[in-house]
Parts: structure tokens; C-alpha cells; sequence
């Protein structure tokens, strides 16, 4: 059985795990927001100001909202490796462990190494790839 196959469908399915645990939304913002630094706060205002906004955003109905869940994808990288993704240009700063900002870690977004924890420790990578294993041999005979 060659193995590159079985581990791109290992990792491709892990990689699904690890994006649907990111595309989670959390519940309401955390009130009062948590400004990193009173630089970003200004820039927030002046953001706002500037694209004539509301200078309350809101998650769902926000022009400046990408909508982090539905953007998430995943896509082979290379031929035994998987990557999840999000198209949202903000979304390292809501999701990502190097950069997530104070508010969205009290919001409750869980970060890109928190996923991948979360997975780990579930034992779903183990019967994933079990089953995956299983199902290329049961082919093969």
C-alpha cells in the first residue's frame, strides 16, 4: 500500500477537524472591549469615522465584518500535508495564538494552537487515521 496517499487523506481529514473547531463562533463580545493598546482604540474610531460607520460594530450585519466562519477553508499543501485557512484579513487577529487581540481572547475565540490542541487531546486524530487505514486496506484486498 503506498503510504503518500493514506497520509494525505490522514491529514487532510485531521485538518478538518482543526478548521471546524476554528470556525466556532463564541458567544457575545466581551463588554467593555479590551483594547490591546490606546493607539489601536484610536485607530478603531478613526476607522470607523472615516468609512462612515456606526462606530458599534457588529459581528453579523457589519459592512466591515469578512464573517470568519463561512470564510474558512482547508486545501492540500503539497501531497501528504493540509492547511486550514481563513480568508478574513482580519482573522489573525481574532484567531491566531501570535496575534489574537485581548477582546477576542475574552470574546472566547479559540486560537489556531488551541484547535489543534483540542483535537490532539480528543483521540479523533488516532481513530480518523485507524479508519482511514482500515478503509485503504479493505480496497487494497
Amino acid at each position: 500500500m503506498p503510504l503518500e496517499p493514506v497520509l494525505s487523506d490522514i491529514t487532510f481529514a485531521v485538518g478538518e477537524l482543526v478548521r471546524s473547531e476554528m470556525a466556532v463562533y463564541p458567544g457575545y463580545s466581551h463588554s467593555p472591549v479590551i483594547w490591546a493598546s490606546e493607539k489601536s482604540r484610536r485607530y478603531y474610531f478613526w476607522l470607523r469615522r472615516s468609512k462612515g460607520l456606526d462606530i458599534k460594530y457588529s459581528r453579523n450585519s457589519d459592512p466591515m465584518s469578512q464573517r470568519l466562519g463561512p470564510s474558512w477553508t482547508l486545501a492540500h499543501l503539497g501531497q501528504t500535508d493540509a492547511v486550514a485557512s481563513n480568508k478574513a484579513t482580519y482573522g489573525p487577529y481574532v484567531q491566531s495564538a501570535a496575534d489574537q487581540l485581548p477582546q477576542h481572547k475574552a470574546t472566547g475565540w479559540i486560537t489556531d494552537k488551541e484547535a489543534v490542541s483540542k483535537v490532539e487531546d480528543s483521540g479523533d486524530v488516532r481513530r480518523v487515521a485507524e479508519k482511514i487505514i482500515a478503509k485503504q486496506t479493505a480496497f487494497k484486498d
